[in-house]
C-alpha cells in the first residue's frame, strides 16, 4: 500500500528553502583522503558528492558539538581617486573548526596529527594513540544536516561538501575533575578549490569554491556505485547501485565490472535515461 504525507520530497523543496532558511542544528561528516586520481575542475558539486559516497571514509564524525565555518577577508584593496575610496576588494580566507564531544582515535589520526597503533596488520584492534608532530593532509568532508525551510516550517536534507579541509593537526588533552567535560577541537583551513559550476548559458566553468551547499544525495537516492576489495592487493570490483549501470574502459555498460591489481580503468556511470552522471579514473595500484 502506497503510503503519502504533505512531506517534499523533490529539489523543488530544497529550492524553495534557499529562499529563507534557518540553520538549527549541527551535521554529521564523513571525511575521506583526497583522491589524486579525481579532478576536482574536471566535476561538478553532485559528481563529486557521488563519487566520494562511493568511497570508504577515514572516520565519520556523529557527536559533534559545533561546526562553524567564518570567513576573513579581503586580502587586498586597491583604492584611489581624490578620497582614496576602495576601488577593488580582493582575497577571502575560510577556516571550519568543529568541536567533538567524544574522543575519536581515527579522528585524531586523520585531523590532528595522531597516530593509532595496531596488533594486527588489518588494522582492526587499536593498541595505542600517539600524539607527537605529525601533520595531517587534506581532507575532503561531507557533512550531513537538515536545514529548515522558513515558508513550510520543514527540514530539507542538506549536504554540505568541504573540498579541501587542510587541519591544524592539534590536539589538545583536558583533564579536569570538577569543570566540564572535555571536548576535542579539530579545526583547520578551507582551501579554494576549482570546481565546474554552471553559468547564466547553462555551461559548467570553473570556479573556486570553498565548499558547496546541495541538496542531500546529489538528487539522487544513493551514491551510483560501491568499490570491494583493498587497492594495490586484490581486484577492484565495481557495483553499480540502483538506478544506474557501469562502463569499464568504454564496454558496455553493465552492472558491475573489476579492476585488476597495478590497472587503472576508466569508470563512466550511467544513469536509467543512459546520461553519464559520473566519468573518472580509479587506479589499483
Amino acid at each position: 500500500m502506497s503510503r503519502f504525507s504533505r512531506l517534499s520530497s523533490n529539489n523543488a523543496a530544497f529550492s524553495s528553502m534557499l529562499a529563507r532558511f534557518g540553520v538549527v542544528t549541527v551535521m554529521n561528516a564523513r571525511v575521506y583522503n583526497i583522491d589524486d586520481t579525481f579532478k576536482f575542475e574536471d566535476h561538478n558539486a553532485d559528481q563529486i558528492l557521488l563519487h566520494y559516497l562511493a568511497l570508504d571514509p577515514v572516520c565519520r564524525l556523529d557527536t559533534l558539538k559545533v561546526a562553524n565555518v567564518t570567513q576573513e577577508g579581503p586580502t587586498k584593496t586597491v583604492t584611489g581617486g581624490q578620497y582614496a575610496n576602495p576601488l577593488i576588494k580582493y582575497g577571502k580566507t575560510a577556516r571550519l573548526e568543529m568541536q567533538d564531544a567524544l574522543g575519536n582515535a581515527e579522528a585524531v589520526e586523520a585531523l590532528c596529527g595522531g597516530r593509532v597503533e595496531y596488533n594486527d596488520a588489518g588494522l582492526t584492534t587499536r593498541i595505542a594513540l600517539h600524539v607527537g608532530s605529525d601533520f595531517a593532509s587534506p581532507k575532503l568532508i561531507i557533512g550531513d544536516s537538515f536545514f529548515i525551510d522558513q515558508k513550510s516550517g520543514e527540514q530539507i536534507r542538506v549536504n554540505i561538501i568541504f573540498y579541501q579541509f587542510l587541519p591544524d593537526s592539534l590536539f589538545n588533552l583536558t583533564q579536569d575533575a570538577e569543570g566540564d567535560a572535555t571536548v576535542f577541537d579539530m579545526n583547520g583551513d578551507l582551501l579554494t578549490t576549482t570546481i565546474k559550476v554552471g553559468n547564466l548559458a547553462g555551461n559548467e566553468v570553473p570556479h573556486g569554491e570553498f565548499y558547496s551547499i546541495i541538496e542531500e544525495n546529489g538528487n539522487s537516492a544513493e551514491a551510483p556505485y560501491a568499490i570491494e576489495g583493498k587497492v594495490g592487493q586484490e581486484a577492484l570490483t565495481i557495483t553499480a547501485n540502483t538506478g544506474f549501470t557501469i562502463s569499464i574502459d568504454g564496454d558496455t555498460a553493465a552492472a558491475s565490472g573489476t579492476v585488476a591489481v597495478g590497472q587503472a580503468a576508466r569508470v563512466q556511470v550511467f544513469d536509467t535515461n543512459n546520461n553519464v552522471v559520473l566519468d573518472t579514473v580509479i587506479k589499483n595500484y
